[in-house]
């Protein structure tokens, strides 16, 4: 049973996981379909009217029917799974049913009933839930008598004393089909095993080992759960870098020659050792021009050579212009240099 600050587990919640949410969370309303309708459209048409009329993006709701008019309590199932999360659980696994169905009804009669964070109030008629309505304290005479007009039936304008229903180990709208089912089972079981034991033994034993399995599966799934809640930061983390990186590296890709400093430094370390100077430089993206003057002869054939055997370098060429020797040559980008 969730409260403000805690939970609260009742009777029987050992054997069956059933979610009771905070009343002030849910929301109430009696819905009409045509009487008409087959039980599957009916339940259509009631789904169609929920969501016309749900304030909640993602809406759940439990209903109970008295002919063709259903009384529901809605809640927003994002926000409730959240919280069943935070309390270690999975919302797949828990039964939701609303505080006022799980606890002793009436036959006809109203009633102000203490529940969490708050008092309800309830209309019953022939069993059926017609009206109610929660407030965080126990209202007072003015807003009870509002209660009881808007009602649209006989509500004494005197305001109840608290009553506090049972608690039920099931809900009260199923628990006499269940327990039926139940009964017959265990009945069933009875005979068989004390009829044909050595028979169901090899069933007994699969069926232990399933049971086994299912029960480490639910846990493993639980245990995951709560690891991908806790790990949610840092994996948003890690995405926003991994995007980060991947736009560092097509700025870096644009840049796919190295920087001319580099190649300026490359050239000169090549002419050490010969008795020339640069008597220009012209280099634009992968191309590369400059000119060579010496007082002695120079041979281009060495030049070219010396360059060509650089793996920065290809494709080298030379001219001559007037006493100057120019050569020419193309400088590969840095994917094909470590190539």
């Amino acid at each position: 049973m969730e409260q403000q600050e805690k939970l609260q587990f009742l009777q029987g919640s050992d054997r069956r996981l059933i979610w009771v949410p905070a009343r002030r969370t849910l929301k109430h309303a009696l819905f009409t379909v045509p009487e008409q309708l087959s039980s599957r459209k009916r339940t259509s048409a009631l789904n169609l009217k929920i969501s016309a009329w749900s304030p909640f993006h993602n809406t759940r709701f439990s209903a109970i029917w008295s002919g063709n008019v259903a009384s529901v309590f809605a809640w927003d199932h994002d926000a409730l799974s959240e919280r069943i999360s935070e309390h270690g659980y999975i919302s797949s696994e828990c039964e939701i049913v609303p505080e006022a169905f799980i606890r002793a009804p009436e036959q006809n009669s109203v009633r102000l009933v203490a529940c969490d964070g708050g008092v309800e109030a309830q209309v019953w008629e022939d069993g059926f839930l017609r009206t109610c309505r929660w407030w965080s304290t126990v209202p007072k005479a003015q807003e009870w008598a509002l209660f009881a007009r808007t009602t649209g039936s006989t509500v004494n304008t005197i305001v109840p004393n608290l009553s506090e229903p049972d608690w039920l180990e099931s809900p009260w709208h199923v628990q006499e089909a269940g327990a039926s089912m139940v009964s017959r089972a265990l009945k069933s079981e009875r005979i068989l095993v004390g009829v044909a034991a050595l028979l169901l033994a090899p069933c007994i034993y699969y069926t232990t080992q399933w049971l086994t399995y299912a029960a480490l599966d639910i846990r493993i799934k639980r245990e995951i759960a709560i690891f991908e809640a806790n790990s949610r930061t840092v994996r948003a983390d890690r995405s926003r870098a991994l995007s980060s990186l991947e736009r560092a590296e097509d700025l870096i890709a644009l840049n796919r020659y190295p920087q001319q400093l580099e190649i300026f430094s490359r050239a000169h370390s090549l002419l050490q050792g010969h008795a020339v100077t640069l008597s220009n430089w012209d280099y634009d993206d992968g191309s590369l021009e400059f000119g060579l003057e010496s007082k002695q002869d120079m041979d281009a054939r060495v030049f070219i050579s010396d360059f060509e055997r650089d793996p920065l370098f290809t494709s080298v060429s030379s001219g001559t212009r007037g006493e100057r020797l120019t050569l020419r040559m193309s400088v590969l980008d840095t994917l094909e240099a470590k190539q």
